[in-house]
Order: structure tokens, then sequence, then C-alpha cells
């Protein structure tokens, strides 16, 4: 990762990546609970993630039965490792474990040290994993009298939508998700356009803070959430793991690809652009 202050975000020249998020998801045992699988991460790469913080919480479980019953409130515990640079964590929680980053050098790059991290599972006696995850939120500030609709297509750009009698202009606010099956797992794509500016979906917020080169002025922005998942129990080794990951990021990639404009791909990856065009 960088060691200045300049977040890293990918191989594209000017891109809009802001998070990345890798999710696993397994059954409790009394091995693995989290104070338990934090000291395994400390022991093998305690060194990259020298920050420790620790945060309690309270689950409250509601019985739907026939007969009632008062809700059941669980107290929970979660340790959060964050390195040096404070641009990439590892949250360990009760049958989760989940490394985020806000600087980005590649999907190898992230994919090896989530990787690293994972390995620790085989010391708590986790096997087999129930869910994963992969995760990729982008910001994006339209240039030069651009919108944010400019940099994506149907039917995320509102392509079609009438103009409503009397209203003074089109939507200021918003949001469309997509919802879509693979052969293994599904993926949801998101945008949402506003004004201001942009951030992190509610669900992530309180882990890192993206940075960007420089502020952005309030105006028009949008946000781009692509959120590709895999449910079933999977085996935990790395060599099982690193395969699922790649094709997730495989496909959230080419799902990318598909939802953005060539004006898009021409701002943010302008040596491919010209490539493409040659």
């Amino acid at each position: 990762m960088a060691s200045d202050t300049t977040p890293r975000k990918g191989q594209w020249a000017n891109a809009p990546l802001v998070f990345v998020l890798a999710q696993v998801r397994f059954l409790p045992n009394a091995a693995a609970a989290p104070e338990h699988l934090r000291d395994a991460i400390v022991k093998r790469i305690g060194a990259q993630f020298p920050t420790i913080s620790q945060t309690n919480g309270v689950s409250i479980e509601i019985n739907l039965d026939a007969a009632p019953s008062l809700p059941r409130a669980t107290p929970e515990v979660a340790y959060d490792l964050v390195n040096n640079d404070v641009d990439a964590m590892v949250r360990v929680q009760q049958g989760a474990l989940t490394y985020a980053v806000t600087s980005y050098v590649d999907s190898s790059h992230f994919r090896e040290a989530w990787l690293d991290i994972t390995n620790a599972l085989e010391d708590v006696q986790v096997s087999t994993v129930t869910r994963l995850g992969l995760r990729y939120v982008d910001f994006l500030v339209p240039q030069h009298g651009r919108r944010p609709e400019d940099y994506v297509n149907a039917p995320w750009n509102l392509n079609g939508m009438p103009a409503l009698p009397g209203a003074m202009r089109g939507p200021d606010l918003h949001v469309s998700m997509v919802d879509v099956a693979y052969p293994a797992g599904r993926m949801r794509l998101q945008f949402m356009r506003g004004f201001g500016v942009p951030s992190l979906p509610m669900d992530l917020q309180g882990m890192l803070s993206p940075r960007q080169q420089s502020a952005p002025a309030p105006g028009e922005c949008g946000v781009i959430d692509s959120d590709r998942w895999v449910d079933g129990e999977h085996r935990a080794d790395r060599a099982t793991l690193s395969q699922l990951f790649t094709q997730m990021h495989t496909d959230a990639s080419s799902a990318f690809r598909a939802m953005i404009t060539p004006l898009a791909r021409c701002e943010w990856d302008p040596e491919a652009a010209r490539g493409d065009n040659a």
C-alpha cells in the first residue's frame, strides 16, 4: 500500500474507486471466538495492523413464534485491526471476517493480502465458510459541466424517464438498483445520484473514510456500489477462496465495464480509451 497521503485506486489513471471490501462468514465455534481469531491474525501478520480497537454491541433476537416472548439481547464484541496509514483494516466479528481498503493497487495485490488474512481461519478450526462477498464503491464527481448520468448506461441513467408536468427539472435524487443471479451467487449493482459530496453507503460507514486527492466541492455527484456474493458451504483453504474471489472480481469488473459509458472510460482510463479507438 502507498505510504504517502495519495490513495491508489487501481490500474486506471483516474479511477473513481474509493473503497473495496472482502468478507467471509462462517458458523461460529468456541475456538473461533472473535478474540481467538484476532490473536491468530496478530500472530501471523500483526505487524501490518498495529492498531487494535474493540467495539461492543448488542444483538437483539425477536421470537416470531405464536407464543409471546420477550426479545433476547446478546452482547457482541468485535475487533478492528488497522494499519499505520489508516487505509486498510481487518474487522473480526462473531462468525465473520472482513478486510477493507481505501488504497487499492490491483485485484491480485488485494486478493493476496486478503488470503494472507484468511489463512488464520485454519488456526481457529474454521474449515468451511458459508458466505463470501466482494464489494466495490466508486465516487462520481462530474467535471466540465457533466452530470452523474453521463457516466452510466441505461437503466441507471434515467434514459426514457418522461418529464414531469410542472417540474422545474429532472430528479435531483435518484437511486437505481438491479439484483442479478449468477451460476454461483448474485450481484447487486446500485447507482445513487444526488447533490453535495459523495459518501459511502450507510452500512459501510464507520470503517475507513475514503481519501481523495482533493476534496470535491458540493455539487451533483454519484455513487456506484457493486456487491458480488456467493452463498453456500465452501472450503476455507487458500486455493478455494482464491478461485472464488478471483471469479467474483471478474464478474464485478465485467459488470462495471458494462455499466459505464464510453465517456466514463475515456475520463477514467484515457490510455485504454485511446487504444480502443486506434
